[in-house]
């Protein structure tokens, strides 16, 4: 394995270039769907519609859960 490693965005350099910021709400998005414990399918659900609507996992749960407590 290569030690070389290309560094893109600190904290501190200002605003995260969008390539990272890509990489870290998908992370963020995993992350979220292995905390909640859901069923696969429904796992799968969630990202797939996330997508459809050019969204976030994590803002389309949101959405979702806003959207439920408010009604």
């Amino acid at each position: 394995m290569s030690d070389d490693v290309r560094v893109i965005w600190k904290k501190g350099d200002g605003a995260m270039p969008d390539k990272a910021q890509h990489v870290v709400d998908a992370a963020r998005g995993e992350l979220l769907l292995r905390t909640l414990h859901l069923p696969e399918a429904v796992e799968n659900m969630l990202r797939y519609n996330a997508d459809k609507d050019a969204q976030s996992v994590g803002d389309y749960v949101s959405r979702i859960l806003v959207e439920r407590l408010t009604s």
